[in-house]
């Protein structure tokens, strides 16, 4: 129904072309007829243009009449009963509860109009098919007598047009409509019909409806599932809790989930819708509602999966397509009945909502498959269509149209969205299927009994007197009741709505809670520190009385310790005086050791200026060898025929480095030490100027020493002026050799 799509359709049957988007190229379309369907504008469908409308030839399907209605129910109602063998009088009211129906629906249609916020408020035939479906799910054996069909369906049309109505004036409104109905075209008392509610006794009242269940969870281990009346509110209770137990144990993701009779009805809603084929289900309600966690546990209960998308910064189109093929194979492909729960705080885009209107609606997405993917899913199907249609031979469509008609089954779609502000009303009225195509339950604000039944669970753990636990449960339903009348005070005077949902009320349950045990620590915590003080009190009282106890046994010894100190000091007179004798003789001993002591100074003096003078000399020596590269070693390597010099520093060299010399033959043929070999392996060796600098000055053997000094200290031409003439690496050297002597001198003095 937008127009952007209608303009380009009115352009092909106006020139007879399109334009391909990719090149603008035009493109010619011919032997194309097109049959197109539309409803009355309003309810999110617009008007189409005269343009578009005068190329087309329009039929207008006027709306069934109420005789044609009745007769098309009837007989699915008369044929399903016949078939199920229900009782003969049952069988008699298939024209009542068909009559009783379409009055519901005209009345509703004529009374109940949709507004800015009743926006939903808008029914059509499907509503009223869901009614006689809910009524035909009972089975004969458990359908009973009359009254107890004629509550079922007033159990089905509470499910279909009640749970859908937001104030208590349209549900009073509804309340009387049943009771008239029950009594105008059933013909039987509503006190009669509905004294199971009431307990016999008691004028009928709106609150008793919701006591009003049918459904095929109470016997969860049966084969098969039958649905009945709950006529044990306890029991179903039971069923639920070790529902709700089981599903903690077996899931990652365990929910927290007080069970009480607000949880039971919406829980009993939603099983009902699960149980039908194609039943799909819009919760309604602010956050904190339980809206996601009912439907999750009514699935696990249904023994269904259920598929909600995860919902990341990267999710997108792609994403969302990919989960959506994944549900219809699981639904359609492998015959699983799925449940895809989707909240509105999950839609990143309103496209999403598109394909959503189109499962609801077909169950199926037009070109969501591939064509590889789309002869994926045939197969998949190939076998249960094969016997489905036994002797046909199934082609591509057909077997696809299989697969979109198991999807339509087996796939429940459950949509969680909050009415607070505008987004829920305009896609209400942007995609009609929602509302269409779903039976909504809209969740109230909690009951007192509800607050009062959470507030006592969330603080049973907590130790106090009952009497104190029932004024703080009191005071927390008083909040948040006295909120919400607040609320709505401020609404009525200033137009401007304020929500207070389940979330606020469990906040401050935590928060008293929390703040509770806080306090109580604090307390505890003085407590324990006043305790500890006292016991320390305590222990210091008993220590000073086994002191004082103590004391008194030890006053004859005091006495006697006092004779014997007496005794003690002449001894120490005695002594005293032998000691000023030692103490003279001290003072000669501690002249001679001063005496001494400064000839030690002295001599220290003159070691630290002899030090004074080889540490220069041994840094320098160090920084002549950090100047001298490899190359500068190389060079003395490759000399075939040195200098005196040059063999007289690297002969020192060996000498320090305890190298020992080759026996080579003089001029007169005797065996002489030779240094130059080996000096030519120590300069070759890569760590060579490494072990010089780090070279053990304070343990150089005496041996060593003596031939440096006696041998090349005393030659005129170890001098590193000398042998700088010669080359600067064998100067770097000798300054070297000549530290090393020095600082050996020096350190031995």
């Amino acid at each position: 129904g937008a127009q952007p799509p209608i303009e380009l359709l009115r352009q092909l049957l106006d020139h007879g072309f399109w334009y391909d988007f990719t090149d603008t190229s035009r493109m010619d379309i011919q032997d194309v007829l097109f049959i197109s369907a539309m409803g009355p504008p309003g309810g999110g469908r617009n008007a189409v243009t005269s343009r578009m409308l005068r190329h087309v030839s329009v039929v207008s399907i006027t709306e069934f009449d109420d005789e044609t209605m009745t007769r098309i129910f009837s007989m699915i109602v008369s044929h399903a009963f016949k078939s199920g063998h229900f009782p003969m009088d049952i069988q008699g009211m298939t024209n009542s509860i068909v009559n009783a129906t379409m009055h519901v629906y005209k009345s509703a249609i004529a009374s109940l109009l949709p507004t800015p916020t009743k926006s939903h408020y808008t029914f059509n035939l499907r509503d009223f098919a869901r009614v006689i479906n809910g009524v035909l799910l009972i089975t004969g054996p458990r359908a009973g007598d009359k009254n107890k069909v004629c509550r079922l369906w007033s159990h089905e049309v509470l499910r279909v047009f009640g749970d859908r109505l937001v104030d208590d004036q349209d549900r009073e409104w509804l309340f009387d409509l049943l009771k008239t109905t029950t009594k105008e075209v059933f013909k039987m008392g509503h006190d009669t019909v509905f004294a199971p509610l009431t307990g016999g006794s008691g004028k009928l009242e709106v609150s008793h409806m919701t006591g009003l269940m049918f459904g095929d969870y109470l016997e969860p281990d049966a084969d098969v599932k039958l649905y009945d009346e709950v006529s044990d509110i306890d029991k179903f209770a039971e069923v639920v809790k070790f529902a709700l137990e089981e599903y903690n144990n077996v899931n990652k993701s365990p929910m927290d989930l007080v069970i009480f009779r607000y949880v039971l009805e919406h829980l009993s809603r939603i099983a009902r819708v699960l149980k039908q084929d194609g039943g799909h289900a819009m919760c309604v309600g602010v956050g904190g509602s339980g809206r996601q966690s009912v439907t999750r546990l009514a699935t696990f209960m249904a023994d269904y999966e259920v598929f909600q998308p995860e919902i990341s910064k990267q999710y997108g189109n792609d994403e969302w397509k990919e989960d959506i093929k994944s549900v219809m194979r699981k639904a359609g492909g492998q015959n699983r009945p799925t449940v895809f729960l989707l909240s509105d705080s999950q839609i990143k885009e309103e496209s999403m909502l598109e394909d959503i209107d189109a499962l609801l609606n077909s169950g199926e997405i037009a070109n969501i498959f591939a064509p590889d993917e789309k002869a994926e899913v045939c197969e998949m199907v190939n076998k249960d269509a094969s016997k489905a249609n036994p002797g046909v031979d199934l082609n591509m469509q057909q077997l696809y149209a299989f697969f979109v008609s198991r999807c339509r089954d087996n796939l429940h779609i459950v949509l969680a969205f909050s009415p607070i502000g505008s987004a829920f009303r305009n896609r209400l009225r942007m995609f009609p299927s929602l509302v269409n195509c779903c039976t909504i339950d809209w969740f109230q604000p909690w009951p007192a009994e509800a607050l009062e039944l959470v507030a006592q669970t969330f603080i049973a753990d907590i130790e106090m007197e009952e009497a104190e636990r029932k004024a703080v449960v009191t005071t927390c339903q008083y909040f948040d009741i006295s909120c919400r009348k607040i609320s709505q005070e401020f609404a009525d005077d200033l137009h401007r709505k304020t929500y207070i949902t389940p979330t606020s009320y469990l906040e401050l349950v935590k928060a008293f809670k929390g703040l509770l045990g806080k306090k109580r620590d604090d307390i505890m915590k003085v407590k324990s520190q006043y305790t500890v003080g006292l016991e320390k009190l305590d222990f210091a009282a008993s220590q000073v009385a086994d002191m004082q106890v103590e004391l008194e046994e030890l006053q004859p010894k005091l006495a006697q310790a006092q004779v014997d100190n007496a005794a003690m000091m002449v001894q120490i007179n005695k002594e005293s005086e032998e000691a000023a004798v030692i103490e003279a003789n001290v003072s000669k001993d501690e002249a001679f050791v001063s005496e001494k002591a400064a000839v030690a100074n002295q001599e220290k003096a003159e070691c630290e200026e002899l030090l004074a003078e080889a540490v220069p000399a041994l840094e320098a020596a160090l920084s002549a060898l950090n100047t001298l590269k490899k190359p500068d070693i190389d060079v003395v390597k490759s000399m075939k025929a040195p200098p005196s010099g040059v063999k007289l520093v690297m002969a020192a060299v060996c000498v320090m480095k305890g190298v020992a010399p080759e026996k080579v033959a003089d001029a007169s043929g005797k065996k002489v030490p030779d240094y130059w070999g080996p000096s030519k392996k120590l300069l070759g060796d890569l760590k060579f100027l490494d072990s010089l600098r780090t070279y053990d000055k304070d343990n150089i053997p005496p041996k060593v020493m003596k031939v440096i000094r006696d041998t090349y200290i005393s030659d005129e031409d170890f001098q590193p002026d000398k042998v700088a003439k010669a080359s600067s690496a064998a100067e770097g050297l000798c300054k070297w050799v000549r530290a090393m002597e020095v600082y050996d001198r020096v350190a031995k003095v």
